[in-house]
């Protein structure tokens, strides 16, 4: 792993720490930003997933494609645990968290936000089931 990869958590954790900093030093530059909108979805969020998911995309190797059906075994354990388990596993967490737990701490009526982004974050991969040796 180099540098980057192996201290990823400290630096989410540095990431987190500047954009609080910002947003408490800078507030009305950040307001601007949660309010460019279309149809709900905040753009700078959107456009900084898809920065996240092209690198990902670049790396697929589509010469390899005709092997998929050799492993259809890993492929279907990690579409089954992706789509069947994670989601309601994680609906199940936040129901017990978010409705029980920090219920106080959370802004009235938006646990069920909260629960549906738990949700998606569950659903959703943070890197391809090829490139972590899975299949």
């Amino acid at each position: 792993m180099n540098l980057f990869e192996r201290y990823l958590t400290v630096w989410v954790f540095l990431c987190i720490v500047a954009g609080i900093a910002l947003g408490q030093f800078f507030p009305s530059v950040f307001q601007a930003v949660g309010r460019m909108e279309v149809a709900s979805v905040n753009l700078p969020v959107g456009l900084l997933i898809w920065v996240m998911i092209i690198p990902m995309l670049v790396k697929v190797d589509f010469g390899a494609l005709h092997q998929v059906r050799r492993h259809w075994r890993g492929i279907g354990v990690t579409l089954f645990v992706n789509w069947a388990v994670k989601p309601f596993t994680m609906a199940l967490l936040g129901w017990i968290f978010i409705r029980h737990v920090f219920v106080p701490w959370l802004p009235a009526g938006q646990a069920d936000s909260y629960i549906a982004g738990l949700i998606l974050l569950a659903a959703a991969r943070a890197r391809p089931w090829c490139s972590c040796g899975a299949g």
